[in-house]
């Protein structure tokens, strides 16, 4: 072989350079790393990301059956909304007489029990006073409630009171139509009796009207005959009524 070019050593030199730090790059490496993670321990912002994602589940009840959603007493379910909005849900697809079968079946023990059992009932069209009740027994256990369902349980409460409301408003305004049925119906029955009075007045009135001209063509009548005494007799004088006495006959 030929002698090489000194052109070409400074260029060998350079990449032997360039490979010697490579290669120290690849070897000191696996230390950076293990450094880095020995800080992560003391560092939060170096944690690791499974560390981060939170261990519990937020467990979606929407598409829960209604058979099965009376029986959960979790914790996790009972603090859940959506598991109060689906019971709401599904207390409002029941017909009467299963939300009343499913609510004997609940003890109202807790205050958990309480709100599902007012749920159910509140969902068979109660009448004023029993929804008063439900409201006096769910909010004898609002303290002990969790705060994650407080609001949900507020907007319960909103409704019911709204239908105790407007079942109020309704029963008021029902007496107020009995009373003005009543008045109105009294007033049909004076007007009745006045007409039957005016009429009996009329009928009166008008016999007595009959009557009086009765009279007055009798009167009438009267006063247009004749006097009969005047008219057939006129007065006689003595001397035309006088008669001399008859002579006796002389017997021989």
């Amino acid at each position: 072989m030929g002698a090489v070019s000194p052109f070409f050593l400074p260029l060998g030199r350079w990449l032997s350079d360039r490979f010697r730090r490579a290669m120290l790059a690849l070897v000191a490496a696996p230390a950076l790393l293990a450094g880095c993670t020995l800080h992560s321990g003391s560092n939060t912002y170096y944690r690791p990301v499974e560390d981060m994602i939170p261990t519990s589940k937020v467990v979606d009840f929407r598409l829960a059956p209604c058979e099965t959603l009376w029986t959960l007493d979790d914790s996790d379910a009972m603090t859940n909304s959506l598991y109060w909005l689906r019971a709401m849900d599904c207390a409002d697809r029941m017909s009467d007489t299963q939300a009343r079968y499913q609510a004997q079946q609940i003890k109202p023990t807790s205050w958990d029990t309480v709100f599902k059992q007012s749920i159910l009932i509140s969902g068979t069209d109660p009448d004023l006073q029993q929804r008063r009740v439900l409201l006096t027994h769910v909010n004898q256990y609002r303290a002990l409630m969790p705060g994650a369902i407080r609001p949900l349980v507020q907007l319960w409460r909103e409704r019911q009171t709204l239908q105790v409301t407007l079942g109020d408003e309704k029963g008021r305004n029902a007496r107020q139509q009995e009373v003005a049925e009543s008045k109105l119906e009294l007033m049909a029955q004076q007007q009745t009796a006045l007409e039957a009075s005016l009429a009996d007045t009329q009928r009166k009135l008008k016999n007595l009207t009959d009557i009086e001209r009765q009279l007055s063509s009798r009167k009438q009548m009267q006063s247009d005959l004749p006097d009969s005494d005047g008219a057939t007799t006129s007065p006689v004088k003595p001397e035309e009524t006088y008669q001399p006495p008859a002579r006796e006959k002389n017997t021989p």
